[in-house]
């Protein structure tokens, strides 16, 4: 991804960790429609269609600037059909959802992959959009973090599979920088709902 869009904010990277930690997702819980919170450039997405094979991703972004939109078009010329991409607040989406579920491209996900807004009142609002979706499968980026880990911990029939480590890094400038500690050494989190 040398030549990828850069983001407004950090992003995950292939590094063997990452590319690993949805390798070994996948064999115990199948990921085959994923609904995404928080696309960015897309830099996850990616991961995931390149790494996962016929996996579909639906992203839900609320930034819409021209780095994302370069990168919607180049996911669309790299996967054709297998991504979609939903311009807006996902609390606002969530709002239509609940009037006419069919306002989704697809609403048959198996996964959530939650890493949009870094807030307790948001990540609670997205989990309850996956939860009345019928979804199952929760992968968070950043779980430990304290701004998300309490909207998780409040969800009592999401049971804990695994953690993954990965390093911090970002690509910024042109350049690739290992991040400081966000303060938690886990950063995929892998949650199953009961």
């Amino acid at each position: 991804l040398n030549d990828w869009p850069e983001g407004h904010v950090g992003h995950l990277v292939p590094s063997e960790e990452v590319v690993n930690a949805f390798i070994e997702i996948n064999k115990t819980h199948p990921i085959r429609n994923v609904l995404e919170f928080g696309f960015n450039t897309g830099w996850s997405t990616y991961i995931i269609l390149k790494t996962l094979g016929e996996t579909t991703v639906t992203s839900i972004e609320i930034y819409k600037f021209n780095n994302a939109e370069i990168a919607v078009q180049r996911l669309k010329d790299m996967f054709r059909d297998r991504t979609n991409i939903i311009w807006g607040d996902s609390r606002e989406i969530y709002k239509k959802v609940l009037k006419n579920k069919n306002i989704l491209p697809n609403s048959k996900f198996d996964t959530a992959f939650i890493d949009g807004g870094h807030f307790p009142e948001i990540v609670e609002k997205d989990i309850e959009f996956c939860k009345f979706l019928g979804i199952k499968n929760y992968i968070f980026d950043d779980g430990d973090c304290p701004n998300i880990f309490p909207a998780i911990k409040k969800n009592k029939d999401l049971n804990l599979i695994q953690k993954y480590p990965y390093i911090n890094i970002r690509k910024l400038n042109n350049k690739y920088f290992l991040k400081e500690s966000k303060g938690w050494e886990r950063g995929l989190h892998h949650y199953v709902l009961d």
